[in-house]
């Protein structure tokens, strides 16, 4: 995974990974349910899908929103951004959560995670 650095007051860095559509959804879930102690809402969710979902363009960059979570006790933001790339029927997105060092590092543990377990 990588880190983008970026302007943004609360949230300078960046982790992020392509992700198959579906499994946007599940990632999210997963971080809400074990990274975080007070995740993504479903609706919040299915906001982020949908928003996705409706990217039709290669290459098209989308910023989704900023969402308040609790990590570690303390209340903190994710920014999320998608880049969507077309091949062919086959549709992919790149996702960027933009947040504080230690929750993007986590994060992009968490990524990695999920890229050791596609190479089997």
């Amino acid at each position: 995974m990588f880190y983008k650095k970026k302007c943004f007051k609360e949230a300078p860095l960046a982790a992020g990974m392509n992700f198959d559509i579906e499994e946007v959804e599940p990632f999210l879930n997963h971080l809400s349910s074990t990274v975080l102690d007070s995740g993504f809402k479903t609706d919040e969710i299915i906001t982020i899908q949908s928003e996705i979902n409706t990217m039709k363009e290669d290459n098209e960059v989308k910023e989704i929103g900023t969402f308040d979570v609790k990590f570690k006790g303390q209340p903190a933001k994710i920014r999320i951004q998608a880049e969507i790339h077309m091949e062919d029927d086959d549709k992919e997105v790149v996702l960027y959560m933009f947040s504080n060092q230690e929750l993007v590092e986590i994060i992009d543990e968490e990524m990695l995670k999920i890229e050791e377990q596609r190479e089997f």
